[in-house]
């Protein structure tokens, strides 16, 4: 099982084209996009390349994505995204009501929470929850564009190019 996951879009019309070529390229299983696709640019523009995603799509409310343009997509957005894959509960939400200051009370020791809203990728742990911020491809605010990979061995930060930035196992 190979989760891809993006965040933090905001209209960015370049790179979510780029996420989906990703997502070619990496052929997950599922792909997750933690809020915020909506932003400068028409929502037609945004949602055309998701039909080109790999996976099983799942799309996650940013607090920047608005319900009136959410009819254009392939599929619902939610307000969080929850699964259970890698012997742990995942769950998946956009960062600004849950993130690593403030966990959701369902997620126990070795769960992990997935989030973008910083626009940093960061991987650690907070009271035994593993802790991902997806970082942004669109608008990084430390610099670095990333995404994020999750499989049985744990989860990696990469670089739009493919390079690992930072890798953290699931002990």
């Amino acid at each position: 099982m190979k989760i891809l996951v993006f965040a933090d879009f905001h209209g960015s019309v370049d790179a979510i084209r780029r996420a989906a070529e990703i997502s070619r390229s990496v052929k997950p299983d599922k792909t997750v996009i933690c809020g915020d696709l909506f932003g400068w640019s028409s929502p037609s523009e945004m949602a055309e390349p998701l039909n080109s995603m790999e996976g099983v799509l799942y799309l996650v409310r940013g607090n920047n994505d608005y319900r009136t343009a959410e009819i254009l997509l392939p599929c619902e957005m939610e307000d969080n995204a929850l699964m259970y894959h890698f012997r742990r509960t995942l769950f998946f939400t956009h960062g600004d009501r849950y993130n690593a200051m403030r966990i959701p009370p369902l997620l126990k020791n070795g769960d992990v929470l997935v989030y973008g809203h910083t626009h940093m990728g960061m991987l650690g742990t907070n009271n035994g929850v593993y802790l991902c911020n997806v970082g942004s491809l669109a608008r990084p605010r430390d610099g670095q564009p990333c995404y994020l990979i999750l499989d049985e061995g744990g989860a990696i930060l990469f670089s739009p190019d493919g390079l690992e930035l930072s890798r953290m196992s699931w002990n």
